[in-house]
């Protein structure tokens, strides 16, 4: 019986915790899902460009220990309206309407995962004002170079599921009673819109800020890799780890124990642990400051 009514409750909680709770309105309109009840706001941004945010729970639903989280749809994903562009101009544009309507009295924290990281990035540099905090994650390269970018739109190809697979340490004993160390792999699957808002999206990064100006970004900023996270051709870290240490000298970085481009799936406990503690900590001094 207590297993029954252990699963009952968690049947509840997925139809009640992911339950659409509105649109912003707008061209176009963006569906969004609000967890938990904490005065700070985090608003998490999926990857792709063009996947949808429910790949990301319910490990990210583990923020709701610190904030009040705000998941959304990007244009043209999911539960979202699509639109004929899809410049990193339009996502920013986006995010400063959902941001302006969701929480208009006080700065949000951004937390991105892989393109996620980078409209993060994006946003805080046109609106500093509206941002108290960055979490990056999945982090890739820059490839802005303030270079005119001519739109050649290719409309909307497939809705495709892909699986991303990551390393994860367990610990278990052996017959002996001693703890050993064992790697399992974990998988999951998410869906990806190919076509212009894919394409556009990333194409259009040429446009973007050069990486030097991204100095100014002075907010806390938190930065996770792993220590997998190499490109196996070249031998090279596939995450600009080395680059953005240089541009965020303030920050604070953590790498991951056989993670690689999505940390908070190899190890979910320490990543959401320390990012909890990082909302924490500069709400807390934001209220010390007044």
């Amino acid at each position: 019986m207590r297993k029954y009514l252990l699963t009952l409750a968690w049947l509840c909680y997925s139809i009640t915790g992911f339950s659409q709770d509105g649109f912003i309105e707008g061209k176009p309109r963006l569906a969004y899902w609000l967890l938990g009840s904490k005065p700070q706001v985090v608003i998490v941004l999926h990857g792709g460009a063009a996947a949808q945010h429910w790949y990301l729970r319910p490990e990210f639903d583990a923020l709701q220990e610190s904030a009040r989280i705000i998941y959304y749809d990007q244009r043209g994903c999911g539960e979202s309206e699509r639109d004929s562009s899809y410049l990193w101009q339009d996502h920013v544009t986006d995010l400063h309407r959902l941001i302006k309507t969701l929480s208009p009295l006080q700065k949000v924290v951004l937390a991105g995962s892989s393109w996620g990281s980078l409209l993060a990035m994006l946003y805080a540099y046109s609106h500093p004002e509206d941002v108290k905090g960055l979490i990056l994650t999945g982090t890739v390269e820059w490839k802005g170079r303030e270079e005119s970018f001519l739109r050649n739109g290719t409309g909307y190809g497939q809705l495709s599921k892909l699986t991303m697979q990551e390393k994860r340490l367990v610990f278990n004993y052996d017959t002996n009673r001693l703890i050993k160390v064992d790697t399992i792999t974990v998988s999951k699957q998410f869906e990806i819109q190919f076509g212009s808002p894919q394409h556009e999206t990333l194409l259009s990064m040429q446009s973007a800020p050069k990486p030097e100006r991204l100095r100014k970004l002075r907010m806390p900023i938190l930065i996770f890799s792993g220590t997998s996270n190499y490109n196996r051709k070249t031998g090279e870290r596939s995450d600009w780890l080395d680059q953005y240490v240089n541009l965020f000298p303030h920050a604070q970085f953590h790498t991951l124990n056989m993670a690689g481009h999505d940390p908070w799936l190899s190890d979910p406990n320490q990543f959401f642990t320390i990012s909890n503690q990082f909302i924490r900590t500069i709400s807390q001094s934001n209220i010390n400051s007044k």
